[in-house]
């Protein structure tokens, strides 16, 4: 499996730490500054904000990699992006650029919330010099801005079974996810290890801890829900 690797970086973080906490307001700040500004472009100048975060998400993936291979080889067991930050990234940037309505919904729901669980808990053990550290909250910051842009700017909302639909296909990714984890003695989404991590979110030891994120993921997802409701209802009552 694939462990951490202790560095003279990570020994030395804690969660909630000053080096944390301003990444923190830094990481909020952006979340919700940039949809805003995004909403008070003109209409003909919105594409601009777009493709800047799609070339912010493109940069900030590369140098991940780049900086990666500064202190350790690329492997299928470590650098694939099956983890559920990676690839609900990559669905986040396919909403922001087609507006398609499942990709929304899933980066909505799974961005939004693994996004910011991620920010306040980040796998610190996994995170080994300053550059992966700014990268981390980039990343998982860009996990939140994006839905959010295609929420405050595109006016999109979430469908009745939306929450449903996007549990489906993330179990679904279970399969050729764990396929892939016992072809290359890997740990992609957790789901074949416990992760090492001090998050309040991850309850008990394999398999049960997953049971315990999916039931707080639910939880947060309905949470998530309320607002769009909100929203949905507003829509109808303008008809």
């Amino acid at each position: 499996m694939t462990e951490p690797i202790l560095s003279e970086f990570n020994k030395y973080l804690r969660l909630f730490d000053s080096l944390h906490l301003w990444a923190l307001f830094i990481s909020i700040g952006c979340i919700v500054l940039i949809p805003f500004l995004g909403r008070m472009l003109p209409k003909n100048k919105k594409h601009v904000g777009v493709w800047i975060l799609v070339s912010i998400t493109i940069v900030q993936e590369i140098v991940d990699y780049c900086n990666r291979t500064s202190f350790r080889e690329l492997n299928l067991a470590r650098d694939l992006p099956l983890n559920i930050c990676s690839y609900s990234l990559i669905i986040a940037l396919a909403s922001l650029i087609t507006r398609n309505r499942f990709c929304f919904e899933f980066s909505y729901f799974i961005g939004v919330t693994a996004g910011l669980q991620s920010l306040l808990t980040p796998g610190l053990s996994y995170i080994y010099n300053q550059t992966e550290y700014i990268l981390f909250f980039v990343h998982h910051s860009l996990m939140v801005i994006l839905p959010l842009w295609n929420v405050f700017v595109d006016r999109m909302t979430t469908s009745k079974y939306a929450i449903f639909r996007t549990m489906i296909f993330l179990n679904l990714m279970v399969l050729p996810v764990g396929i892939i984890n016992w072809l290359t003695e890997s740990n992609y989404m957790y789901i074949c290890e416990k992760p090492v991590n001090d998050s309040p979110f991850i309850l008990g030891d394999w398999p049960w801890y997953m049971v315990s994120l999916q039931v707080i993921g639910i939880i947060m997802m309905l949470i998530a829900a309320i607002p769009m409701v909100w929203a949905n209802k507003g829509k109808h009552s303008q008809v």
